[in-house]
């Protein structure tokens, strides 16, 4: 499996868990820019982005585009079953149960 596909799986559940564990259930894309990092997942704003629209169109994400580099996401109840792991989806890294 190219390495790209495997980046690009951990990037989504990632931001999917961020939304979910966020406040308000949503972040800034500097905020998910700064998650992917912590995570050595970082990636371009263009990649940023990208990973968001594909999320969007699949419904597991609204997205908010304030300006052309600041968009705000916010996770969905599709996106939450994915975040939890009760629902699986090709394409996105079902999480490990909490605690491992």
């Amino acid at each position: 499996m190219p390495i790209e596909k495997v980046q690009a799986e951990h990037q989504r559940i990632t931001i999917l868990i961020a939304l979910k564990e966020s406040q308000d259930y949503g972040a800034n894309t500097s905020m998910l820019a700064d998650v992917l990092k912590a995570y050595a997942l970082g990636c371009t704003r263009d990649q940023l982005k990208t990973q968001l629209n594909w999320l969007e169109q699949n419904g597991y994400i609204n997205v908010e585009r304030m300006t052309e580099n600041t968009w705000v996401a916010r996770i969905t109840t599709s996106g939450l079953d994915v975040a939890d792991g009760t629902s699986t989806v090709p394409g996105i890294k079902r999480p490990a149960p909490r605690g491992y």
